[in-house]
């Protein structure tokens, strides 16, 4: 008589199940593909945008960034060009977002020493996203000049928009949906979550809430988490569903594509 050996493989996702806040700062899982160097069109098309095949976030790891740009960007530089300019902030909700007028010193210290407490709610989370600039746009155009954006295109999305914005440990963004664009990170660290569905989650709750209380606790359709690291950027692809959170002080460029 013969007997056959079976092995079953059980192949888990590359992700953390943890629910403890230290820990979720210290993420580096990915189960979002990666490419360590930039690819052409052809391929990004093929590979990450194709209808026929699949959709798929995807992270560029350690893209080159303009020398000048990060030297304009460096905080001691950004504190002794620009601290007394105004920069208007935004709530930090899924929907409705309430403005606030700042000084860009005060937001930095403010960011960069946050309350110990978690912020539950997304309305007690002030977040830059270079929105209006009180009509002076100039000197952050002096500062955009240097960057290079990603030359991909998607489908009929082929107008580049692109936005500044910088945030402390912990704050973010909570799930929200938009045509496709592209992220890089200048320094810090940020996760990011992606869903082709909507995900479970209260609007006006913070990511770091929903990270502790809902990732794991309630029922989520597939989500592609991964945490990006200074210089490399991520797609989002059209229309899915994403949620940031800020694993440090970060610095990020965001690149929105239109038809």
């Amino acid at each position: 008589m013969m007997y056959l050996n079976v092995i079953f493989l059980i192949i888990l996702p590359i992700v953390s199940t943890t629910n403890n806040v230290e820990d979720i700062y210290s993420l580096e899982t990915c189960n979002i593909p990666e490419e360590y160097t930039l690819i052409s069109q052809h391929d990004f098309q093929q590979r990450y945008n194709n209808p026929k095949q699949s959709i798929t976030p995807v992270v560029f790891r350690q893209v080159p960034i303009n020398k000048q740009f990060l030297h304009l960007t460096q905080i001691d530089s950004i504190l002794n060009r620009y601290g007394n300019k105004y920069i208007t902030v935004t709530t930090a909700n899924t929907y409705s977002y309430k403005k606030q007028h700042i000084r860009l010193n005060d937001y930095i210290h403010l960011q960069q020493n946050p309350s110990s407490k978690i912020k539950r709610w997304g309305n007690e989370t002030l977040y830059w996203f270079g929105d209006d600039l009180l009509n002076d746009q100039y000197w952050l155009t002096q500062i955009l000049r240097y960057y290079k954006s990603p030359s991909y295109t998607v489908d009929d999305f082929v107008q580049p928009s692109v936005t500044f914005g910088m945030g402390g440990r912990g704050t973010g963004v909570p799930f929200h949906f938009h045509g496709p664009g592209f992220q890089q990170m200048i320094s810090g660290r940020k996760r990011w979550y992606l869903s082709a569905e909507k995900p479970t989650f209260d609007p006006n709750e913070t990511t770091i809430q929903w990270a502790l209380d809902q990732r794991w606790k309630t029922k989520q359709p597939f989500l592609y988490e991964c945490t990006l690291n200074p210089g490399d950027l991520i797609f989002f692809p059209n229309l899915w569903w994403h949620a940031t959170l800020n694993l440090d002080f970060a610095i990020f460029l965001s690149t929105f594509l239109s038809l």
